[in-house]
């Protein structure tokens, strides 16, 4: 009798259990509701900015006046393509602006403006040498047991040495913008420009330059503008 009773009651308990709703599901989709999309991050500035230096000023001659200047600069140090331990690449933007101006004697014929950078680094990795040794050691037993030698032994030994030829550092000029113009007031504007120098063993220095060029029918005068220098 008390078997029949508990067999029962397992089956009243099931039944409730089995019959109850989902009511952890999640509903069905709606087809007209449209995903949110994630809202777009906020447009920002560059990443690395650095000051900029005082501008490159030239008084000619014949009476004009050269300038040259940058602005807006940014180098952002960031990992090389390659993933190589030896290579530093930076993100680079700027404007750089050139005018001539006053009341020279001759007439003025153009001229160019030219804007790079300049990377150089400490050390420069030349070639690298792997050595790699090994030998054999042979060794015998002086005391005696029970009237002969102990085992001859052998011994192994291996070295494995790495060699790094270093010698002093370049310095690598990049020319990124070159403008030819016929007025007064030539710009070249640089923006996300990738700028690297391979094996670098040291630290790595960057800076911009920019370099405008006025001409005459028989002269020529050249002034530089030179960034504040960066060290990573």
């Amino acid at each position: 009798m008390l078997k029949r009773f508990a067999a029962l009651a397992g089956v009243c308990l099931l039944a409730p259990i089995g019959a109850a709703p989902l009511a952890l599901a999640d509903p069905p989709a709606d087809p007209n509701v449209a995903p949110v999309a994630n809202a777009a991050p906020a447009p920002g500035g560059p990443a690395g900015p650095v000051p900029s230096a005082a501008p490159g000023v030239l008084k000619t001659p014949d009476g004009w006046v050269l300038n040259v200047s940058g602005k807006d600069e940014s180098m952002e140090p960031v990992s090389s393509l390659t993933n190589s331990p030896w290579s530093r690449e930076y993100l680079v933007d700027g404007t750089f602006t050139g005018s001539v101006t006053g009341g020279g004697s001759t007439k003025l014929a153009g001229g160019t403006l030219e804007a790079g950078y300049q990377i150089g680094c400490g050390i420069i990795q030349d070639d690298i040498e792997s050595i790699a040794t090994g030998g054999i050691t042979p060794g015998v037993g002086i005391p005696i047991v029970n009237g002969s030698l102990l085992p001859v032994t052998l011994g192994l030994s291996a070295s494995y040495q790495m060699k790094i030829d270093l010698k002093p550092g370049v310095v690598n000029i990049v020319p990124v913008g070159k403008k030819s113009f016929k007025g007064t007031a030539p710009r070249i504007s640089i923006t996300g420009f990738r700028i690297k120098i391979d094996g670098c063993a040291g630290q790595s220095f960057i800076r911009s330059y920019a370099t405008l060029t006025s001409s005459t029918d028989n002269t020529d005068d050249v002034v530089t503008y030179l960034g504040v220098t960066k060290a990573v």
